[in-house]
């Protein structure tokens, strides 16, 4: 048939392949969705990033070989979908009070292989003790963390099958944004080049309610606080990677609140889409900043003639956003529901899945000049 043959030439020609992971809670199921498309497609990531959750989800993929990469990101989400699956059986007259219901069943008893509440509240805790500058203790998540990943794997400098990895972080002291990689690219930014899991976890401590991590001498917290686009810490190296690789590359950047697809007339539309907005920490000025940055390099190098081989690759950067259920509550990403982490899962791969359902890929679409362009879906 015509559409196989097509279909299997276009996945034969599969570009470098980088996924950039947001954070957003609970939201980040529908990155488990989407990895899973693109594993189905062929286009299995050669370089991940991520910011809190998305630093979990990238690590669980970049910190196992390719055969266990899918079964392991699956088992995090069936481990804190928790124990809030008995609730279903009650009628449910009301979806939204019912999720309001199970994100306080789990602000008070926690998210199972993630994280719960101090005995001690912060407030009476003893001074400079770890209970007294945060809510909740994430030792399962470090449990959990370890139990799913590789990590001899994930730091194997010589490995081909290794991953790149970037997770990005906040120091504390300067509210500097900084870049923790497994790959030892001789830049600056990047401080570490082997992840272990406190680097995972500085990457998603979100302050006040999980503790800072000290690595090194240094505080970090949530990436998420200076910005929750990990599409930053790939820009710089991009560049760089078209002297490598003489083949397309194409950036999906699997945005967790950037959908602003409706107007809120509601309180709780109002609340969520101020979320949104404060958490897609301007993804798409960051995309644009990304594209015209590359573009600009491409042209100078090229008009001194030192960039007709550097430019070999064609950047494509695809935005694939998750679209918020009708029944959104304001709190959901703090919704460790099993119903709602199947969900999104499903429409991550549902989303992804639709790019792979154009003829040709958009990012085989013929152009007019050999730079960076951007798709957004």
């Amino acid at each position: 048939m015509a559409g196989t043959s097509s279909e299997d030439q276009q996945r034969n020609d599969k570009p470098y392949v980088i996924m950039a992971l947001q954070g957003g809670g609970a939201l980040g199921a529908f990155q488990a969705g989407a990895y899973q498309a693109l594993r189905e497609k062929g286009y299995e990531p050669d370089w991940v990033s991520g910011i809190s959750i998305g630093a979990i989800n990238a690590s669980i993929i970049a910190g196992n070989p390719q055969p266990t990469r899918l079964s392991r990101l699956l088992n995090f989400w069936d481990i804190v979908a928790g124990n809030l699956d008995w609730w279903e059986y009650f009628p449910n007259y009301s979806e939204k009070l019912t999720n309001l219901w199970k994100v306080w069943l789990s602000a008070v008893g926690g998210v199972p292989g993630f994280f719960q509440p101090n005995i001690v509240p912060p407030w009476f805790a003893l001074r400079n003790s770890p209970e007294a500058s945060s809510l909740y203790n994430v030792a399962k998540l470090k449990k959990t963390l370890q139990s799913l990943i590789d990590f001899d794997f994930l730091n194997d400098q010589k490995s081909p099958l290794r991953l790149r990895l970037s997770l990005g972080v906040t120091q504390v002291f300067g509210g500097l944004q900084e870049t923790f990689e497994n790959f030892d690219g001789g830049t600056d930014r990047i401080t570490d080049h082997r992840i272990t899991t406190d680097h995972i976890m500085a990457s998603g401590a979100l302050a006040p309610w999980f503790p800072g991590v000290v690595i090194n001498g240094r505080l970090f917290w949530d990436g998420g606080i200076t910005s929750n686009s990990s599409f930053k810490h790939i820009v710089p190296s991009l560049g760089d990677l078209t002297t490598s690789e003489n083949k397309r590359v194409v950036v999906f950047v699997i945005d967790l609140w950037g959908a602003f697809n409706r107007e809120p007339k509601t309180f709780d539309e109002v609340s969520w889409t101020i979320k949104q907005i404060q958490y897609s920490s301007g993804i798409e000025q960051d995309i644009d900043h990304g594209k015209h940055f590359l573009d600009r390099e491409r042209l100078e190098q090229t008009m001194s003639g030192e960039g007709t081989e550097k430019w070999k690759s064609l950047i494509d950067i695809v935005r694939v956003s998750y679209r918020s259920d009708p029944n959104e509550i304001p709190v959901g990403d703090a919704l460790f529901s099993r119903t709602e982490i199947e969900r999104r899962i499903q429409d991550g791969y549902a989303a992804t899945s639709y790019l792979f359902e154009q003829d040709p890929y958009p990012w085989l679409l013929p152009r007019h000049y050999e730079g960076v362009r951007k798709h957004l879906l």
